[in-house]
């Protein structure tokens, strides 16, 4: 079957596709203003807004102060560089529910404000973190929740055991797979289990010489996460990431210097963060003239982690908190404690 058109009639044809392909843009420019993303990212894909975490919260009132006075967080931002610190350094830095929610709010925070180019993640006192806060380790706080951590608290606390869209270490880590500014991440001493993994999301890693690595997942009876099964082999090598995995094999700073997963070991100490943003001050003068330099920054890192990229890991995400959960459910984490409980006094004997 041929159809012919006429010139005029190949014209209005035309005019109507463009036209309608406008409306459609509008229609995912106006879908993403009203969840919260900003439509005029270097990635202006139509599910972009769907898959950033905090868009599944309610939208933020308009004027009123968000606070970032978090419980488990601190939170500062000089020269265009936003810090953002894990704050436990009782139980060192141990992840909890709390943690989750001020990491959303705080992530949240540095990709709505125009004024934070890269964004600093490290730790508070002697190590960056040591993992989840599997001893479910009480805590009585000094100061309220900010309004948006009261808000994300609200959706969190309703999860579905069996909706990992709906559990709040899942929505910390799509905070940072989805991050569009450039993440450092400043490993200010030990990095385990999860504070291992974390630097899975990290564009730029500076460790201190006192740090060291260790992926301890199958002691525990869990799952390794925060894309880790996938993005360890991809930044170490399979030999690396096999041995760290399955053998809950503990690496050095240097070790991991020559596997090509950091960039630089400096001196331990106060000097360490300072010298960690001298860094990132000196790299982002390169980065053009001001009023374009966060605009560039966001379309270098969508280059290098793409669209693609960042739904792999969404999904991946996904995968392995639902392995953690069927771990739980099969008790694997109880046995696994019980036998070590068990070998320790013998150990020490």
């Amino acid at each position: 079957l041929k159809v012919c058109l006429s010139w005029p009639q190949l014209v209005r044809v035309r005019v109507r596709c463009t036209m309608a392909q406008q409306q459609r843009r509008l229609s995912v420019l106006s879908a993403q203003v009203v969840a919260g993303n900003n439509p005029y990212r270097s990635d202006k894909a139509e599910a972009e807004y769907v898959r950033l975490p905090w868009c599944r919260f309610p939208p933020r009132a308009a004027g009123r102060p968000g606070g970032t006075e978090y419980r488990t967080v601190k939170y500062s931002v000089e020269d265009g560089i936003c810090t953002i610190v894990r704050s436990r350094p009782k139980v060192l830095n141990a992840v909890n529910f709390q943690t989750h929610c001020d990491m959303i709010a705080a992530f949240e925070e540095a990709e709505q404000d125009g004024f934070v180019l890269a964004v600093v993640l490290t730790g508070d006192g002697r190590f960056f973190c040591s993992g989840a806060d599997v001893a479910g380790n009480e805590e009585s706080y000094d100061r309220p929740d900010p309004p948006r951590v009261q808000e994300i608290k609200k959706v969190l606390l309703r999860q579905d055991d069996y909706d990992s869209n709906t559990w709040s270490d899942v929505n910390m880590y799509d905070a940072w797979i989805n991050f569009s500014k450039p993440l450092i991440i400043a490993v200010n001493g030990p990095a385990v289990g999860e504070g291992f993994t974390t630097l899975m999301m990290g564009d730029i890693i500076y460790v201190s010489d006192s740090a060291y690595f260790w992926a301890p997942f199958a002691r525990f009876g869990v799952v390794p996460e925060i894309t880790s099964t996938v993005t360890l082999p991809q930044r170490v090598g399979m030999a690396v990431a096999a041995e760290m995995l399955l053998m809950s094999k503990k690496k050095t700073p240097e070790e991991m210097l020559r596997a090509g997963l950091i960039n630089e070991v400096l001196p331990a100490g106060d000097g360490f963060l300072p010298a960690v943003k001298e860094r990132m001050k000196s790299g982002l003068n390169l980065a053009g003239d001001p009023s374009v330099r966060l605009k560039a920054l966001r379309l270098f890192k969508s280059m290098l982690k793409t669209k693609e990229w960042r739904d792999r890991m969404v999904a991946q995400n996904r995968n392995e908190q639902e392995m953690v959960r069927q771990r739980v459910r099969d008790g694997d984490i109880q046995k696994n404690l019980a036998f070590y409980s068990a070998q320790m006094p013998q150990k020490k004997k």
